[in-house]
């Protein structure tokens, strides 16, 4: 096992790395051929040359929308040695979100893929740049051979990451611990869409202490750790997990988008290791194994975050996933905390343990259960020009206000139970909705569950989807609760859907629990308009 340094730059975990694993293999996309560090931290040399060269330095900003590919890390990298700030942009993102993005944060360029089959990027960002307000000065196009888009002029890739004799020189290094490194956009499902900000330090730092937790640093059979990058680069998740793959020394396997039957492959041919998911994605893959295990993973990372994910440890274990519930968030990054794999009652809630030896968790206003407040290394810097919302977001002392509710743990740590806006208050007593939701996920017939509440969160009201060929029946599973749920966490009403409305981030496609509530209000609005 290598000895993972703490590092106060990116640019200085990634030449740590290249410096000791040069011939390892570091980057690959899809099948094909891996690139080595020693060629991974070349080509960042190049490319912040290249960058350089168009005038971009410390203090800049260059936005990135592409998908998961080597150039995307490359590019980050390159970035952070220039002491420039990598502004991630969702995937999923269509016009409006990318306009209010670019008028958020005026990057001076941005860079984008030409043929991506998930989505046009470039006819989307073509379609904004007329109404921006300070729209960028270039775009960085991979695979495209166009030299305009729009009023702005299309930097190739092939001509970022060219050789030039003044090239070393000017990609020296320009950043410091505490230069800004890249932002996060949160959801935005309260207030507007906020642009999380960190520093070198914080991302570096939580960079080592993923590849130590989650033993990316450590050989196996064969050849050295390897990560399948499948959850998107733009979201901390992904980013993160494949930061802490670079600073262990493992190969990242880069996945632009989620295809059960590739990931499958990739995950056999590759001698995948160690990838990260969410519930649903856990979900198809398993229809795609058919039964046939993993041999060589070692840990799946999964957001599922709720006491219901009985359905995906019992697939852990068939499949050798070795699935493991995780927490973090945008400001606190990705993996803050991860339960053990040994803890069969805990493995798989959110929560765990904090990866960080420094990190301080505690409850708000004192006790074992309530919201949940952070200080910690990883730390974010704060919303990019928004001093109102960071204030608002933290302590007088410096802990961030995660607004989840979560329980403390005798022997430490914490486990996560829900969104602190999402708990219920029912017959005096503040429950979390996932304990209804793995009542009636347990139910025969039931594939899934969701419980929202209403006035003030004293009423609940369920909403259940079936497993194919089920027919559900609100009377009969009204019964199952009076039966055997207390009265106060009884629904009020269980409504069956075909399926949840979504909307898919970074991470993975989330439930719209606001238009369920909304849905709630309504069926319960026609309830006592028919109630004579």
């Amino acid at each position: 096992m290598r000895q993972t340094r703490m590092h106060q730059t990116l640019t200085a975990l990634l030449d740590e790395t290249a410096a000791a694993v040069p011939e390892a293999p570091a980057l690959a996309f899809l099948d094909g051929p891996a690139l080595s560090y020693a060629g991974f931290a070349a080509a960042v040399r190049r490319v912040a040359g290249g960058l350089a060269r168009q005038g971009i330095g410390a203090g800049d900003r260059v936005a990135i929308w592409l998908p998961n590919r080597p150039e995307y890390l490359i590019l980050h990298f390159a970035l952070a040695r220039l002491g420039a700030t990598a502004i991630h942009v969702n995937t999923r993102f269509r016009a409006q979100e990318v306009a209010y993005l670019l008028d958020r944060a005026r990057p001076v360029a941005i860079a984008t893929q030409w043929g991506f089959a998930a989505g046009d990027f470039p006819a989307l960002l073509g379609a904004v740049l007329p109404d921006l307000a300070a729209p960028p000065r270039c775009v960085i196009g991979l695979d495209t051979a166009e030299t305009r888009l729009g009023a702005l002029p299309v930097l190739p890739w092939a001509a970022l990451d060219a050789t030039s004799g003044q090239a070393e020189d000017a990609a020296s290094p320009g950043a410091s611990p505490e230069s800004d490194c890249l932002t996060f956009t949160t959801s935005g499902t309260t207030s507007g869409p906020k642009l999380v900000l960190h520093r070198q330090r914080s991302i570096a730092h939580h960079a080592g202490d993923v590849a130590r937790r989650l033993g990316l640093d450590a050989p196996r059979r064969g050849g050295r750790a390897t990560l399948l990058a499948v959850v998107p680069l733009c979201g901390t998740f992904g980013l993160m997990a494949a930061l802490g793959a670079v600073a262990g020394g493992a190969e990242i396997v880069c996945q632009d988008r989620f295809d059960p039957a590739v990931t499958d492959r990739l995950l056999r041919a590759r001698r995948v290791t160690h990838t990260i998911g969410a519930d649903d994605m856990i979900y198809r893959l398993a229809e795609v194994a058919a039964g046939r295990p993993y041999p060589d993973l070692r840990f799946t990372g999964f957001a599922s975050f709720s006491p219901g994910a009985a359905r995906v440890l019992a697939l852990s274990d068939a499949l050798n996933l070795h699935a493991r519930g995780l927490y973090g968030s945008s400001e606190l990054l990705a993996l803050f905390a991860i339960q053990e794999e040994t803890d069969a009652e805990r493995r798989g809630l959110g929560g765990g343990l904090p990866l960080s030896p420094r990190a301080e968790c505690r409850i708000r206003e004192g006790g074992e259960r309530g919201e949940l407040e952070c200080r910690a290394p990883s730390m974010f810097a704060g919303y990019l020009d928004d001093p109102g919302a960071t204030a608002k977001a933290l302590t007088t002392d410096g802990f961030y206000r995660t607004g989840d509710l979560c329980r403390l743990r005798a022997e430490g740590g914490f486990d996560y139970e829900s969104r602190l806006g999402d708990a219920l208050r029912l017959g005096g007593f503040l429950v979390s909705p996932e304990e209804i939701e793995a009542f009636l996920k347990a139910l025969p017939g039931v594939d899934n569950a969701q419980v929202v509440g209403l006035r003030e969160a004293s009423m609940a009201v369920a909403f259940v989807t079936p497993r194919p060929g089920a027919t559900l029946r609100e009377a009969d599973l009204a019964a199952a609760c009076r039966a055997r749920l207390a009265r106060y966490k009884q629904p009020a009403r269980i409504l069956p859907l075909d399926a949840f409305p979504v909307t898919e981030s970074p991470n993975g496609v989330k439930i719209q629990r606001v238009r369920l509530r909304e849905m709630a209000e309504a069926l319960m609005a026609d309830t006592e308009g028919a109630t004579p």
